[in-house]
């Protein structure tokens, strides 16, 4: 019987099973994206690199953007960064938490969760401590309709209208439909979702009473918000951690589980989750939404526009240690992302195939190979020839590693326990553009996956893959 050459899926998300064998599929530092008029429907393409722009003194503790102007507590102070990476130190916040923030265009409010609150305010280039006693001590802060709200452990208190420093004790609310400890309060397209530990519950701006808000009928999500950081919104949907482990989306009014029954399944398993650092960011049209989990040493992001399929890791250096990068936000055009050590601000660049001049490892598990891909019964036996994988040739750099590029190209015939030594196939030197990036392997197995790494500093985007196959012993 003559070897058939037919296609395997060579892009798809990270999918690692608690049973490798039926499923070891990973992606990292590469995203799946849908491409509706290329000759492949679903490309890898390359995560953006780091690049950086400028550095200052502490670990991070949270970006904002206020007036199209990028803010950052880090270390024990408050820098104002601009498009250059220039930066100007403002203040002190006291303390080592990260931080949440929340601005009315002028005045920045720095929340210190359960320790103290702080006012930046631009007219006056100045911080000062907020002291009134219905916000010193706040979990959280965000803003809607002129007022600032407020996060404690029993109720949510209003600021007055137009100063988001002081507060009446009768602009208190407690959390009257599931009586739970709240986490965060969160504005979503001016609804105010009160986060408790078990529940999440919608209010709106009513205008009247005292406090001015009012619960929204219907608008309970029977999930509460496991780590208070992990809440972020892109412009069509907010995301968050919640109490069973789960990564959840709401939109509409409506939530869904977004993580898989493999990532849920990993984050169970995090001895603490309740530091996850949740973030969203848009490049090249797309959403994305990032978590790390600081503590696990672990980071997962989604392809917002495709859902459960569109996860992949993040990582940086040569483990499968967690992303460098702990906040990401848009500003000046730009994605900056800051290190969650160093002091070190990048942005996110798409032309760069490093961490801040450090390797970047990609890696591509593909699903299982087995004899029903040719018609044959699982459990058959099947013998491999060749594998050929159609992706981006002729991006070696002009220079240095990466002048040669290659991919390593290997196979795991016991369920992805362990891997051959595989192949180093040349994916083109610069404009070396037709090249066949194949691997001649001839072997017989039950089951097989396929795995693709390089770390050289080149745009490798992978489109298809074909193996030629035929039944074994005939």
């Amino acid at each position: 019987m003559p070897f058939v050459t037919l296609p395997i899926n060579v892009t798809g998300p990270s999918y690692q099973s608690r049973s490798k064998p039926l499923s070891s599929q990973q992606t990292k530092n590469w995203y799946q994206q849908y491409n509706e008029n290329g000759k492949d429907p679903y490309v890898l393409m390359p995560f953006p690199g780091l690049c950086e722009v400028g550095a200052g003194t502490g670990a991070d503790r949270g970006f904002h953007r206020m007036a199209e102007v990028l803010y950052q507590v880090k270390g024990g102070s408050l820098y104002e960064i601009s498009r250059l990476g220039v930066h100007t130190l403002r203040g002190t916040i006291s303390g080592t938490a990260r931080c949440i923030m929340a601005d009315d265009g002028i005045n920045l409010f720095i929340v210190v969760p359960g320790q103290k609150v702080w006012q930046y305010t631009t007219d006056t280039l100045t911080i000062t401590e907020v002291t009134n006693v219905n916000i010193k001590g706040a979990l959280s802060v965000d803003f809607f309709n002129n007022q600032f709200i407020y996060t404690f452990a029993d109720f949510s208190t209003i600021s007055d209208v137009g100063n988001g420093a002081q507060a009446s004790g009768l602009n208190r609310v407690g959390e009257e439909t599931l009586p739970d400890a709240m986490v965060r309060d969160f504005v979503f397209e001016e609804v105010i979702y009160r986060c408790g530990v078990r529940s999440i519950v919608g209010w709106y701006n009513s205008g009247v009473g005292a406090p001015p808000i009012d619960k929204l009928q219907g608008r309970i999500f029977n999930i509460g918000l496991a780590a208070p950081h992990s809440i972020a919104k892109t412009d069509e949907a907010f995301y968050w951690l919640g109490d069973d482990n789960a990564i959840y989306v709401a939109q509409a009014g409506s939530k869904q589980r977004i993580s898989t029954d493999a990532i849920s399944h990993a984050i169970s398993k995090f001895t603490v989750v309740d530091d996850a650092i949740g973030y969203t960011y848009t490049f090249e049209g797309q959403n994305f939404y990032t978590i790390t989990f600081p503590t696990a040493n672990k980071t997962f992001t989604v392809n917002e526009a495709l859902g459960k399929n569109g996860w992949f890791e993040l990582s940086s250096g040569a483990s499968d240690g967690k992303w460098q990068a702990t906040s990401v936000i848009s500003a000046y055009g730009k994605n900056y992302a800051a290190d969650i050590d160093n002091g070190k601000v990048y942005t996110l660049d798409l032309d760069c195939y490093t961490n801040n001049n450090e390797p970047l490892q990609r890696v591509r598990v593909m699903t299982n190979i087995d004899a029903r891909l040719i018609g044959g019964a699982l459990g058959d036996a099947i013998t491999m020839s060749r594998v050929v994988v159609s992706m981006e040739t002729g991006v070696g750099a002009v220079t240095g590693q990466g002048d040669n590029p290659r991919i390593m190209m290997e196979a795991s015939f016991d369920g992805g326990r362990t891997w051959t030594a595989g192949a180093w196939p040349r994916v083109g030197r610069l404009g070396e553009f037709v090249l066949k990036v194949k691997w001649d392997n001839m072997k017989t197995f039950y089951d097989c996956m396929l795995r693709l790494s390089s770390s050289d500093p080149v745009n490798y985007s992978v489109y298809s893959a074909n193996i030629d196959l035929k039944m074994a012993g005939r």
